[in-house]
């Protein structure tokens, strides 16, 4: 199938609806008696708040602090289901399996069973309701990261409601042949095929840093601006010791910040400058027409957190902001 230009895939996902392959994300399923009690032990945030039909994000660290990956944890009625990075997968599941000693617990790997797309904009919400035969409320009610299991035309399938975006998205999960179906259902009722490009510019205004682009197993979960993914009421987790310490120290050397810009987006890697200092560097970046600039983000020193401070990338002035870009919805 044809993705449509980026101005068509856009305007999409700000006035109809925008259909984009989410197959950069892979699952684990986590089954057991001892699940709960496992995960709860392994990652950074509170996995026993979860209600079934929920999810929260969580990192998994080493036990110096460092990121082994970001996650978001689901529960199901009798799993949990870890999404990370495709790319992540196997060896986050590998690394986690290795601390299963006597507990009852199994990781599955749902890389080759499960296959995602999304669809965001406006009138997503009206076409899967159409497809599942339910009225559109019924996802329009959905908080962030809840799922609800569908019957889309005869494809069973889970619709996670992700509220971070610009606009609604849902992300649909089935198995890879109900996908493709599904899709083209999809087009048919109006949606838009929209590619790579237009994906991470939803992304970087939606301000969602992406394992392996902007951030990696050399950064600590608050340098990566994880803060939603940790919990501090919680009880003991792999590399807590490092997270709390810096917590109550309050001194990160560098941070995950934004940047609005002028010109075009400078390519990852670019140095952000104050002056002839070099201040940080840009993970990535997007022109963004919601907001009429490129956006970025990049990690910078300590000294340039403050948002409004002026610095440049590429020849371009950058000015810190705050992230994420635009309050939640």
């Amino acid at each position: 199938m044809a993705e449509s230009p980026f101005e068509e895939a856009y305007r999409a996902a700000t006035e109809g609806a925008l259909a984009l392959d989410r197959s950069h994300l892979a699952r684990i399923a986590a089954r057991g008696k001892d699940r709960e009690s496992f995960l709860q032990n392994m990652l950074t945030n509170d996995v026993r708040s979860l209600a079934p039909g929920a999810g929260i994000p969580a990192a998994f660290l080493t036990n110096k602090g460092k990121l082994v990956s970001d996650l978001i944890v689901f529960k199901g009625d009798d799993v949990f289901l870890l999404e990370v990075e495709r790319g992540r997968a196997e060896s986050f599941r590998k690394a986690l399996d290795r601390y299963i000693i006597s507990e009852e617990v199994a990781l599955e790997s749902r890389a080759d069973t499960e296959a995602t797309l999304s669809l965001e904009g406006p009138k997503a919400s009206g076409i899967l309701a159409e497809l599942g035969g339910i009225a559109a409320s019924r996802l329009d009610e959905l908080a962030h990261l809840h799922f609800s299991i569908l019957d889309l035309g005869k494809v069973p399938a889970r619709v996670t409601a992700r509220r971070r975006e610009l606009t609604p998205r849902f992300d649909v999960a089935a198995s890879p042949d109900g996908t493709k179906d599904l899709l083209e259902r999809l087009l048919e009722r109006g949606a838009i095929l929209g590619g790579e490009d237009v994906r991470e510019t939803r992304r970087i205004e939606a301000s969602l840093p992406r394992f392996g682009v902007d951030m990696d197993e050399s950064h600590l979960p608050l340098e990566a601006g994880l803060d939603e993914a940790i919990s501090f009421q919680k009880g003991c987790y792999i590399g807590q010791e490092y997270v709390v310490r810096l917590a109550h120290r309050g001194h990160l050397n560098r941070r995950l910040s934004g940047l609005r810009l002028t010109g075009e987006a400078p390519a990852p890697g670019t140095p952000v400058l104050c002056g002839a200092e070099e201040a940080g560097a840009v993970t990535s970046s997007a022109f963004s027409p919601a907001f009429g600039c490129a956006l970025a983000f990049a990690y910078l020193k300590r000294a340039y957190f403050e948002p409004g401070t002026e610095l440049t990338a590429g020849g371009r002035t950058a000015t810190v902001s705050s992230l994420p870009f635009a309050p939640s919805r």
